[in-house]
């Protein structure tokens, strides 16, 4: 049995460099080299769908059709670039359907397909021998694959030509897998364990490809995306923070503030509603005011029953994930300034002027006393 310790992003914080060049905060920038934020959001129906998908696009979120969406419509939205040098959307399929799709010569994407094969279980070997004949039919392809929690994975994905790699298994707010099944490796470890594995195949230049990491699960607040994006991240992968914004696609309740709660299924109608200093607000019909409304989203693991008859019309195995409802907390644009402020600034105290460097900041442990005076 391996004894040495594993840290979660509780367990750890970003320590300012020891002089900044950086006058203010705007000099930073907190955007890829394709001008997207560092984000993804979960291929989960409760974040994202057919209606709102172009809204994350627009906020420079990389975004991902969930495998909810009927097959035919996930293969158009592949073949729906004009160009051959352009991107297409980012969908996910499963196992079977990679197979059936993109290892088939008959089928032609005209841009670069984007595709996630969304497993729960990541270190199948099978994955890795569909990338393979998958990249020698579609050679232009983008894949991602996962989730995986072991840090040596990374090196058979880089011999196989994955492009990303979603790190983290059991971490996620709708995931009961870790304490059930036992399988897990704590975030911030894995994150860190995983880059090291990438720096050394970098030296060694004998991999096909050095997958982009991505951190998924455990994200509760912004220090979270922060902290991973500092341990070597270069995506964050976000499911429940971006369900309890009120443009999500989960399904949404309200009920008025102030009374007993009667929750009703709710729709966001711009002529009706407003959102104003983080509260939303409805013309009640019966007094023709303008009164305080709580708003709630149902939120659920694809891997939990419900998230399996989303997925197949039925449960098919024993559950992994949990259902809950979730506040409505903020808009998405609210959230999006806040997280490019609040990392803007980070950047700036570890003297970061994009994110490469602020992927080589300096991170620490925390003892059980620093952890409990910043969390009172």
């Amino acid at each position: 049995m391996k004894k040495d310790v594993k840290y979660s992003y509780k367990d750890v914080s970003v320590v300012p460099a020891p002089v900044s060049k950086i006058s203010h905060r705007a000099e930073c920038n907190p955007y890829d080299e394709n001008w997207k934020l560092p984000l993804f959001t979960a291929p989960m129906d409760s974040v994202v769908g057919l209606e709102n998908y172009q809204m994350f696009v627009d906020k420079g979120i990389q975004a991902i059709y969930p495998r909810t969406i009927q097959i035919e419509e996930r293969i158009y939205q592949l073949q729906s670039v004009m160009d051959e040098d352009e991107d297409s959307p980012w969908v996910a399929m499963s196992l079977q359907e990679f197979e059936d799709y993109l290892c088939d010569p008959d089928y032609k994407f005209p841009g670069i397909p984007h595709v996630l094969i969304d497993v729960a279980n990541g270190h199948m070997q099978k994955i890795y021998e569909l990338v393979i004949k998958s990249k020698t039919v579609n050679p232009r392809l983008v894949v991602m694959v996962g989730n995986i929690a072991n840090p040596k994975t990374y090196k058979i994905a880089a011999e196989a030509g994955v492009d990303y790699i979603r790190c983290g298994i059991g971490a996620g707010r709708g995931c009961i897998t870790s304490s059930n099944v036992a399988i897990h490796y704590p975030m911030a470890s894995l994150i860190d364990e995983i880059n090291l594995e990438r720096e050394k195949l970098k030296e060694e230049n004998s991999c096909l490809t050095l997958p982009k990491i991505i951190a998924d699960g455990g994200i509760r607040n912004y220090d979270d995306i922060i902290k991973a994006l500092a341990l070597g991240a270069d995506y964050v992968m976000i499911g429940s923070v971006f369900t309890k914004m009120l443009e999500s696609s989960a399904t949404t309740y309200f009920t008025y503030a102030g009374i007993p709660e009667n929750w009703s299924k709710f729709k966001y109608d711009p002529e009706r509603h407003t959102y104003q200093d983080g509260r939303f607000y409805d013309i009640n019909p019966e007094t023709g005011s303008w009164d305080e409304i709580k708003l709630r989203k149902e939120f659920y693991g694809m891997a939990s029953k419900k998230g399996q008859i989303a997925l197949n019309g039925k449960k098919t195995r024993t559950s992994e994930g949990i259902s809950v409802t979730l506040p409505v907390e903020y808009t998405l644009s609210s959230w999006i300034e806040n997280f490019t402020d609040y990392l803007k600034s980070a950047m700036s105290y570890t003297n970061s002027v994009d994110l490469e460097d602020f992927k080589k900041s300096e991170t620490i442990v925390m003892s059980d006393f620093a952890r409990s005076s910043i969390n009172s």
